[in-house]
């Protein structure tokens, strides 16, 4: 069970620096709200690796690093909280509800970034995929 929760551990956190490769790798940098804040460093500028316009490679831009930091997100409360069930279940419903409001808030013009739907879409995809190969693989087998 160890091993489950180092992996759960190691998991979360590669699909963060996936989520944020694919951002700095293959988005346009003048559009990242974060670097209206503070200065871009010198090799982010050039890092940016055209791809062809098409409904994928949009997704795979624009919405698939957001799906992936969320479920980042929700393995890493797995990881902590990995013996207590209860606990783990109350802080991840809490964070599907924060990442709704995060999403939602965006179409008021007062909060930075732009609402899409299939942002939603695929935060609902990611959570959902997620929640039942946990029940699947892990509850199961330790509850």
């Amino acid at each position: 069970m160890g091993k489950m929760r180092s992996f759960y551990g190691l998991l979360s956190l590669l699909t963060l620096i996936t989520g944020i490769g694919i951002y700095l790798l293959f988005r346009d940098k003048n559009t990242i709200v974060l670097f209206s804040w503070i200065p871009k460093p010198e090799f982010i500028r050039t890092t940016l690796i055209p791809l062809k316009p098409s409904i994928f490679s949009n997704v795979f831009r624009y919405n698939l690093p957001d799906m992936l930091w969320f479920i980042s997100a929700i393995l890493l409360f797995r990881c902590i909280w990995f013996y207590k069930f209860k606990e783990q279940t109350v802080y991840i419903i809490c964070f599907y509800g924060i990442g709704l409001i995060f999403e939602i808030s965006q179409l008021s013009e007062k909060f930075p970034g732009t609402f899409d739907w299939l942002d939603l879409m695929f935060l609902c995809i990611g959570a959902f995929a997620e929640g039942l190969l946990y029940k699947k693989f892990i509850e199961r087998r330790f509850v």
